[in-house]
C-alpha cells in the first residue's frame, strides 16, 4: 500500500507528493500536517452517525459524486495556467491528480454497479462518500496553490525579465505612433516595474529623460534664483518667479511621469498619467504668461488684470477638455496640439498691445518671448505631424522622435522664457532705483553758506 510522502527537493524546498490508495491514511497524515490541527478540526464535518435504509439516501451518496466533473475543471486550469507561466508549477501534480481521479472514478463505477437497497448497518457508501470529500478538497487546495504559484510567477518574471517589442504586438489602448516600430516596453504588472525601466532602452527612453532631467535644472534654477535674488526685488517679483517656476517643474514633473508609467497594464491608471500630463502643460502656460505679462504692462495694472483673467479663463477650460477620457488617444493628437497652441498663441494678442507702448530698453527682453513663442509652435507642429518618423518609419524608434524633439524644444522654450521675465525685472527695478534715487537728491535740503 503507497501512503503519504514527503521529500527534500534539490532547491532545498519542502515538496510534497502523493500516491495513494488508501485515505484515511491520507486524511491522517496530510490534512493534519498541512492545514494545522485546528483548522483539520474546523473543516466541513464528514458525513456519519446512524446508516440510511432507504433507496433515496443510496441515490444521495451516488448523486455526490457529480462535482467530479468540477475536478476535472481545476486540473484543466491548473494545466492552463502552467502553460501560460512558461514553467511547470509542479510537475508531479499532474501525475498525482490523474491518479486521484482514475481511483475516484473507479470508486464511482463500483458504487453505482453495488447501489441498491442498503442494509442495516452497512456502512461502506459512508466511507466512499467520506473519501470523496477528502480526495475532493485536496484537488481544489492543491490546484488553488498551483494557480497562485503561477501568478506569482507570471508576475516575478514579467517584472525581472521583458523585452521591447514591435508595435503590432501592443495592445490597442497602448499604441500611439505605428511609426515607431520596435522598442516599445510591453505592458507592465507594476508601477515598479515601471520605473526601473527608466533605465532600459526603449521608445520612452528619451522622453523620459528629456523632461526628467530638465525639471531637475529648473528645481536647480529655482534654488539659485531665490538664494541670489537681490535684497531690491520685491515680494511681487518673488512670487512672480515662484509661480513661474512651480508652472514649468510641475509640467516638466507629470510629463516625465506620464511617460515612465505609460507603459502599466491598466488603462485605467495610463489615463490618469496622460490627464496629469495635459494638466501640466495647461499649467506652463498660464505660469509662464503671468509674469510675463506682469512685467509688459508694469505701468498698467489695469491691463494685466484683463489679459490674466482672460488667460486663467483659457487655462479652465484647456484643463476642463484634458479631463474627457478620449481626449488621451491617438486619433485626437491634432485636437490636442489645436487646444494648446490656441492657448498658448492667446499671448499674441497682448503681445501685440506690449509691442506698441513698449519702451525701447525692452527691445530685447520682447525678442526673447517671440525667440520661446516660436520655439514653442515649431514643437507642436512636428508633434502633431509625427516628423521626422513619418518621414523615415521604423528609424527613428529610440531617438530623434517628433516628441523627444518637442520635450528638447519645451525646455529650450522654457530657459529663453526665463531669461527674458528675469530681463524685464531687472529693467523696472533699476527704473526703481534711479527714481529713488533722483527723488532722494531733490528733496536733500539746500545748504546756504
Amino acid at each position: 500500500m503507497q501512503t503519504y510522502k514527503e521529500r527534500t527537493g534539490s532547491n532545498g524546498k519542502h515538496q510534497r507528493s502523493l500516491s495513494f490508495c488508501n485515505y484515511d491514511e491520507f486524511r491522517r497524515r496530510d490534512l493534519a500536517s498541512t492545514t494545522g490541527e485546528t483548522e483539520f478540526r474546523q473543516r466541513r464535518p464528514l458525513i456519519g452517525g446512524e446508516p440510511s435504509t432507504s433507496d433515496e439516501a443510496n441515490s444521495n451518496v451516488i448523486s455526490e459524486l457529480s462535482p467530479m466533473n468540477d475536478v476535472n475543471e481545476s486540473i484543466n486550469y491548473g494545466n492552463q495556467i502552467n502553460s501560460q507561466s512558461g514553467s511547470s508549477v509542479d510537475t508531479e501534480k499532474n501525475a498525482v491528480c490523474s491518479e486521484l481521479n482514475s481511483l475516484l472514478l473507479d470508486q464511482e463505477n463500483k458504487s453505482v454497479v453495488s447501489a441498491g437497497p442498503m442494509v442495516k448497518g452497512h456502512r461502506r457508501s459512508f466511507s466512499l462518500r467520506q473519501r470523496f470529500e477528502v480526495g475532493y478538497e485536496f484537488i481544489v487546495s492543491e490546484f488553488e496553490h498551483a494557480r497562485v504559484v503561477a501568478e506569482k510567477t507570471v508576475f516575478h518574471a514579467s517584472e525581472t525579465v521583458w523585452k521591447v517589442c514591435h508595435f503590432n504586438h501592443l495592445p490597442n489602448w497602448m499604441q500611439d505612433n505605428e511609426y515607431l516600430h520596435w522598442g516599445h516596453r510591453p505592458p507592465l504588472p507594476s508601477l515598479w516595474a515601471c520605473a526601473k525601466s527608466i533605465f532600459r532602452i526603449h521608445t520612452e527612453t528619451g522622453n523620459i529623460w528629456t523632461h526628467g532631467i530638465g525639471a531637475l535644472i529648473f528645481l536647480g534654477l529655482l534654488i539659485y534664483e531665490f538664494a541670489t535674488i537681490s535684497a531690491n526685488k520685491t515680494a511681487t517679483d518673488r512670487l512672480m518667479l515662484a509661480i513661474y517656476f512651480s508652472g514649468i517643474i510641475l509640467c516638466l514633473l507629470f510629463s516625465t511621469l506620464f511617460h515612465t508609467f505609460s507603459c502599466y497594464a491598466s488603462p485605467r491608471v495610463i489615463k490618469i498619467f496622460s490627464k496629469l500630463d495635459y494638466c501640466g502643460i495647461s499649467l506652463q502656460i498660464i505660469g509662464s504668461m503671468i509674469p510675463a505679462l506682469y512685467y509688459g504692462f508694469y505701468e498698467n495694472m489695469s491691463m494685466f488684470k484683463i489679459y490674466i483673467s482672460f488667460g486663467v479663463v483659457l487655462c479652465i477650460l484647456s484643463i476642463i477638455v484634458s479631463m474627457w477620457d478620449k481626449f488621451g488617444e491617438p486619433q485626437y493628437r491634432s485636437l490636442r496640439a489645436i487646444v494648446f497652441l490656441t492657448f498658448g498663441l492667446s499671448n499674441v494678442i497682448p503681445g501685440v498691445h506690449w509691442y506698441i507702448i513698449l519702451d525701447s530698453h525692452l527691445i530685447a527682453a520682447f525678442s526673447l518671448f517671440i525667440a520661446q513663442g516660436l520655439l514653442y509652435v515649431i514643437g507642436a507642429l512636428l508633434y502633431a505631424n509625427r516628423i521626422p518618423e513619418r518621414l523615415l518609419p521604423g528609424k527613428c524608434d529610440y531617438v530623434f522622435q517628433s516628441h523627444q524633439i518637442f520635450h528638447v524644444l519645451v525646455v529650450l522654450a522654457a530657459l529663453v522664457h526665463l531669461n527674458g521675465i528675469n530681463s524685464m525685472a531687472n529693467y523696472h527695478m533699476e527704473v526703481k532705483m534711479h527714481a529713488a534715487a533722483a527723488s532722494s537728491t531733490t528733496a536733500a535740503p539746500i545748504v546756504v553758506n
